[in-house]
């Protein structure tokens, strides 16, 4: 399915003005991408795809990755900064295409900013995606299904492109957004940015600079509490607000960004443009919140950290781009460098107490001070280096398209982590009656540091050879063959020490890969308003190192038959099939997009949580299926007004048992001679099962040169009731106590006038103020020693203006 009127994309050479004249007919405009590399009507594009231009990301009021995801059918998205993958920090997500999710290992689905990559592997607890702001953006591309052939590695489920507008060497544009919204019991929110190029030599040389900034403001307070005892359990009292607020809106985001990009043809074969985009993201704290000191019916969330749970994470992606026509074919080269040093303070305090003693011990005095909790600092740097080099037959209307190039990658990702805690020991000696301790002779923590981990470190090395080949059977039906061989290298270190971990760790791993990542794709296209496709593609990530765990971790490795951790895993791959359909009827004012999948997926890793010492490491876990799909329809029954609805299905199961012990693969259950599993055959994999969503926006009649406008949009998300494997209590590894997705429901309004460039309008988000629990965690999987349950909800109703002005 693509999504198209709704969330369009126009050609980097399509000026806002065409867009504008084409929603004012009354048709359906026509969309451009270049999700196959090449610049091609939507239409025409034989995969499932859903494309925002800038100018719908505005009338839709999406300012992030987390409102695109609602408008994206079949993607999930979640912040999870509470879970145990994460590092307590609001930045902390989980992003997955057609349920193919896994926050192990590398991620499952590609981002990329213009051709550069910028996800991470998942190496310790402080390492987490970065996402780019959406401003002065061409379009977003959401690509569904496995792109190994074009995007390698890293693309197993899918991708996501935010595409850069390019310097325009004909005339100058500009570009301008302020917003100021405020939200219900939070603070308040605004943005102001700029884009501006033009044109220094006519038709050889032009620029395009922009700048951005944005305060999101927060809704959840950092708060003090009192302890509640439990006759029933002592070390588990309840926390009760105690009317002390710390900090009020404590959760907010800054993000400033930068981009500047310059367009040389020093003659007309030959196009270079380097360009530069800068993002650093301030976050004040968490947005997660105590569920026992929270009343989210009433827009009341709380936490009752000892600490912020702050980062700082600043990026930039520098790259240089060569077209060139040889004649015969199009050369393109892209060099690029992504540079990332993302810092961030989590508060450990309730961890560290919930490992070393009890809920119990929490600080219970306000106001509190630094010696009060523990806490830990993390450090993600991220140094990729990648060239691409490519190249593509030149006649769209030849028998044979072809496309070919070489690829190469240098990744080196460090993830360092530092745990202080000034009080935990003698809080442990008081607790035992002095028979035990967290510092002691062999292991001791001076300055209160129990744990240190200065390198947590993975460099990866890839070289691939890809190639595609479209053969026209005819001039409606195309053969489409591709191919894309990798080598790929990676090493893993560690050194990390001090008395969380038990013994001095110093260790290395290593592996190789050659995967073939091959697709085969048929097309039909009887006439330019309907295309037929069917195809078969595959989908592969690499393995990794498992770093060892400290001996404090034996409780949680003995129920899984370990007596330590495996030295690696493996990589995974996946199987996609897909059949789909582009149709556009009623003199192109309707238009109906579908597409339905079958995924295969075999030796999936997946992070397994050690709940008695909160470390984890990676297994392949189990194999899955997931089948659905998604369907949009598009109809313009006036020239006034739009509307638009889509659907999309997800079903995904694991079909065997993973089983511990020797980490076997099961059909069906795990044997008396092992242990529990790791995933057991039904569980589900993450993803609401269906996502709807409608829109609406009429254009009522002009007055002067001024158009009012009024537009809706609705999001509808349903449970997700299966138990995914860290929810089955069946498993080795589980918390049954955790809820699944919830029904989600999103409705906003909003209305305007647009004159002569401007577009000025008044909006709410979250009309209904909904509140649904998104994520949900605790630290310690176990009701005896732990019951601090975290959750993460959604902004709250949101009302605000927002202008921009574009030429």
């Amino acid at each position: 399915m693509a999504a198209l009127a709704s969330g369009p994309s126009m050609s980097p050479s399509a000026s806002a003005a065409a867009e504008s004249d084409a929603a004012n007919s009354g048709t359906l405009e026509e969309v451009v991408v270049t999700a196959t590399r090449r610049e091609e009507r939507l239409q025409d594009v034989p995969i499932s795809v859903t494309a925002f231009s800038q100018e719908k990301l505005d009338s839709q009021g999406l300012k992030n990755i987390d409102d695109l995801s609602r408008l994206s059918p079949g993607l999930t998205f979640q912040r999870n900064g509470t879970g145990s993958s994460a590092d307590y920090n609001d930045e902390g997500s989980d992003i997955n295409i057609r349920g193919i999710d896994s926050t192990a290992g590398t991620s499952t689905t590609g981002v990329y900013v213009d051709d550069t990559p910028i996800q991470t592997r998942h190496l310790n607890f402080g390492a987490v995606n970065p996402f780019p702001q959406l401003f002065d953006l061409d379009r977003v591309e959401v690509l569904r299904g496995p792109q190994g052939t074009q995007f390698g590695a890293g693309a197993e489920g899918g991708v996501v492109r935010f595409i850069s507008p390019e310097p325009n060497l004909h005339k100058s544009a500009g570009y301008l957004r302020g917003d100021v919204a405020q939200t219900k019991n939070g603070d308040v929110s605004y943005e102001g940015g700029a884009a501006f190029g033009a044109p220094i030599i006519e038709d050889r040389l032009a620029f395009r600079v922009s700048a951005s900034y944005r305060r999101d403001g927060g809704w959840v307070d950092r708060v003090g509490y009192t302890l509640v005892p439990d006759p029933a359990n002592p070390t588990t009292p309840t926390p009760v607000y105690n009317g002390i607020t710390t900090e009020k809106n404590s959760n907010a985001w800054e993000t400033v960004t930068a981009r500047a990009a310059l367009t040389w043809k020093p003659n007309d074969d030959v196009t270079v443009t380097p360009s530069v985009y800068y993002q650093h993201l301030k976050v004040a704290d968490t947005a997660a919140y105590w569920i026992a000191l929270s009343d989210p019916a009433s827009t009341r969330y709380r936490n009752g950290n000892a600490r912020k749970n702050s980062s700082n994470d600043p990026f930039t992606v520098s790259a240089l781009k060569i077209t060139w026509d040889v004649g015969f074919a199009n050369f393109y080269s892209n060099t690029s460098l992504l540079a990332r040093d993302m810092t961030s303070n989590s508060d450990y305090t309730q961890y560290l107490r919930a490992t070393w003693t009890s809920f119990a011990q929490l600080p219970n005095t306000f106001p509190q001070t630094p010696a009060d909790g523990g806490y830990a600092l993390f450090h993600d740097t991220q140094r990729n280096f990648y060239q691409e080099f490519r190249l593509t037959s030149k006649d769209p209307a030849s028998r044979f398209i072809w496309s070919g190039g070489l690829f190469y990658s240098h990744l080196k990702e460090n993830v360092p982590e530092l745990i202080i805690d000034p009080t935990l020991d003698a809080e442990v000696i008081a607790f035992t009656g002095g028979a035990s301790s967290v510092c002691y002779t062999a292991q001791p923590c001076p300055g209160g540091v129990i744990a240190n981990t200065p390198v947590y470190q993975v460099i990866d090395k890839q070289i691939a050879a890809f190639g595609e080949l479209t053969f026209k059977v005819t001039d409606e039906f195309k053969i489409t063959g591709g191919l894309r061989f990798s080598k790929i290298d990676y090493v893993g270190s560690v050194d990390s020490f001090g008395p969380f971990i038990g013994a001095t760790i110093v260790a290395q791993g290593a592996g190789t890969e050659k995967p073939l990542t091959p697709k085969v794709l048929a097309s039909w296209q009887p006439s330019r308003d309907n295309l037929v496709y069917a195809s078969a593609s595959k989908g592969f990530r690499p393995g990794g190192p498992n770093v060892v765990v400290g001996s404090i971790c034996a409780p949680s490795l003995t129920p899984l038959g370990l007596t330590q951790v495996p030295g690696q895993f493996q990589s995974d791959s996946l199987w996609s099939y897909e059949l789909g359909t582009k149709n556009t009827f009623l003199d192109h004012t309707l238009q109906v997009d579908a597409s339905v999948y079958y995924i295969d997926w075999s030796n999936i890793q997946q992070n397994i949580y050690l709940a008695s010492c909160g470390e984890e490491f990676t297994a392949n876990v189990g194999h899955a299926k997931s089948q659905g799909g998604e369907i949009e329809i598009i109809y313009k029954p006036l020239q006034a007004l739009t509307l638009d609805a889509t659907a999309a299905y997800v079903d995904g199961k694991l079909t065997k048992t993973a089983c511990t012990g020797s980490l076997a693969i099961s059909n069906d259950k795990c044997g008396p001679n092992q242990y529990a599993p790791l995933g057991t055959k039904g569980d589900a994999l993450l993803a609401a099962p269906w996502s709807l969503t409608a829109a609406a926006e009429y254009h009522f009649a002009p007055l002067a040169n001024v158009t009012p406008y009024a537009r809706v949009d609705f999001q509808y998300t349903t449970a997700q009731t299966l138990l995914v494997s860290f929810q089955n209590p069946n498993n080795g590894v589980s918390d049954p106590t955790i809820p699944g997705l919830p029904v989600t429901r999103n409705l906003s309004l909003r209305a305007g006038a647009r004159f002569n460039g401007v577009d000025l309008s008044a909006y709410a988000n979250n009309l209904t103020n909904d509140h649904p629990l998104m994520f949900a965690g605790r630290d310690i999987y176990s009701d005896a020693i732990d019951k601090l349950y975290f959750g993460r909800g959604v902004r709250p109703l949101t009302v605000g203006v927002t202008a921009t002005y574009r030429y």
